[in-house]
Parts: C-alpha cells; structure tokens; sequence
C-alpha cells in the first residue's frame, strides 16, 4: 500500500537523528522520535509502521502521526515536538 506521507531525510538529517541516539540526547520521547524517523525513511531502512511500532513498542498510530508531522510541520518540529504557547503557571 502506498504511504500517503512518506519521509525522506537528507544526509544532514540523518547524522543528527544518528547524534540524538547515540548520545541520547534530550527527552525519552525525542529519541523514540529519532528511532522512527530513521527506520520510516525512504531512502534508508524502508521499515513498514508495522515493525517499526513492533520493535519501538508504540502503537502503529505513532508511527502514522510523526509520518504525518514530519510532512507538514518539518522535521525540527517532529523531533523537538510542539512548543507551548503559554508556559505552565508557578505555584
């Protein structure tokens, strides 16, 4: 079936993705993020949503939203995720 979103990371893209893991750098979910994009790329690992939320343990849902984000937001929103409008209130 064809993907209607379909990523495509350049070589600059992918060394970052590559840097946020090894050094695991920033969040949890960052990484899981740089997990996806790499192994959804089409030009890299070709992996279906299937395996990827297999071996990432996250629904196949995830895997179609950050296809979805990176398409339409770009990537430096996909990874960092979307900033807040209004910061949180102090006690």
């Amino acid at each position: 079936m064809q993907k209607k979103y379909t990523i495509r990371l350049s070589e600059e893209e992918r060394n970052h993705l590559n840097d946020v893991i090894k050094k695991l750098k920033g969040s949890g979910q960052k990484v899981r993020r740089a997990h996806i994009l790499l192994k959804a790329d089409a030009d890299g690992a070709k992996w279906t949503d299937q395996q990827i939320a297999e071996a990432f343990l996250c629904r196949i849902k995830t895997v179609e939203n950050i296809r979805q984000r990176f398409v339409l937001q770009g990537f430096e929103q996909t990874l960092d995720g979307k900033k807040r409008e209004h910061p949180p209130r102090s006690k």
